[in-house]
């Protein structure tokens, strides 16, 4: 990248990769970008622990293309591919030359230095994890600039948080990341404290009304569940998630399995997840295909907790077939 100020948490430049299609009729027309997750650091204690076990995640170096191919990334032959690693640490929020933390300037000089975005027809954003964290975060502000002309859509992968109330051990470590990584929050953003600004309910709230939202959330979300300290077997948790997402399903489509895991796109099993017998691949299929109804929503939602099908093998990629 050339913008001084986008590098990873190990002071290496950060990345991206593009694969172009070879659709000459479509070429520069229909984009995807993937922004990854990977959790965060929030203090020099935390930050140092994760330099030292999971160094994959602070740098740009040694990355595997592979990845540019992987889940449903497969899928979408006929889009231009840009994949974002993370390597900040920061939820894709921070402008910190003191904690090294910049994942708010990797974000945006994606989108400063290029003019691929100019014939564009329709951009795909999907954020996985702290990506989607940091789709909800930054997009509003950004998808403005885009031309009227252009099918925005915003696809959330587990990253849909709420404000649990028996979460304080959480809460404060977001509000010290914060403050660490020097997070730069939107202006359409007024909440406070700030780590409400990423909760899922409140961000749509900020987005321009024309983008479709896809969220993809399991009401078991082991990272969540982990995060927010809840015993996997008490309900209450997922009860709340639920409810929460109800709330906001006037506004988004829901794909919200009872599966036990955290994250779908990225897994080559990924089409084979189904609520009812319907499947993850069918629903987003048909949410990319509809195109005029801006009050169309699509809702599938495990409401008991058992009309899921949460697949456990990863030998699957005969279903990695191009379906969008």
């Amino acid at each position: 990248m050339n913008y001084s100020q986008a590098r990873c948490m190990d002071n290496s430049i950060a990345s991206y990769y593009i694969h172009l299609t070879n659709n000459n009729n479509n070429n520069n027309s229909r984009w995807l970008i993937y922004f990854d997750g990977g959790w965060f650091c929030y203090s020099n204690e935390s930050c140092e622990f994760r330099r030292q076990y999971s160094p994959n995640l602070i740098t740009s170096n040694n990355f595997n293309k592979e990845n540019l191919f992987k889940g449903i990334l497969k899928s979408f032959k006929q889009f231009n591919i840009i994949y974002v690693p993370y390597c900040s640490s920061d939820l894709w929020s921070g402008s910190s030359n003191k904690t090294h933390s910049h994942g708010y300037d990797i974000f945006h000089a994606i989108f400063h230095q290029h003019n691929y975005f100019l014939n564009s027809k329709q951009i795909i954003f999907i954020g996985f994890s702290a990506g989607g964290l940091g789709l909800l975060l930054n997009l509003p502000d950004l998808l403005r600039k885009f031309s009227l002309n252009i099918d925005l859509r915003v696809i959330i992968d587990s990253a849909w948080f709420i404000d649990y109330t028996n979460n304080l051990n959480g809460i404060s470590k977001i509000n010290q990341g914060m403050i660490y990584w020097n997070t730069q929050i939107s202006k359409l953003c007024q909440l406070k404290p700030h780590y409400k600004c990423l909760l899922g309910s409140e961000a749509i709230k900020l987005f321009p009304l024309r983008v479709k939202i896809f969220i993809i959330q399991s009401l078991f979300d082991l990272t969540q569940l982990q995060f927010d300290n809840i015993n996997i077997n008490s309900y209450d948790f997922s009860l709340k998630l639920l409810d929460n997402l109800r709330q906001s399903s006037n506004r988004i489509s829901i794909f919200a399995p009872s599966c036990p895991l955290h994250g779908f796109l990225f897994r080559s099993i990924w089409s084979k997840f189904n609520i009812k017998q319907r499947t993850l691949s069918s629903i987003l299929n048909l949410w990319l295909k509809t195109r005029k109804k801006k009050d169309f929503h699509l809702h599938l939602i495990d409401q008991h907790f058992y009309s899921s099908y949460c697949p456990q093998n990863n030998d699957d990629d005969e279903y990695n077939q191009q379906i969008f």
